[in-house]
């Protein structure tokens, strides 16, 4: 196997190893800040009023 062959997979193990597919995972306080601070949130806290 020549020097470049070995680079080219060993670049192609680490993108594969390396996948978000779908973005960073998020902690349960940003999901809930989310939930709260959305339209969802504006909508809820009005019938709260």
């Amino acid at each position: 196997m020549t020097s470049s062959q070995r680079r080219r997979e060993s670049a192609w193990k680490s993108r594969k190893q390396n996948q978000k597919p779908h973005g960073e995972i998020k902690s349960l306080a940003e999901l809930s800040d989310e939930s709260s601070s959305g339209v969802a949130g504006y909508e809820n806290s009005k019938r709260h009023e």
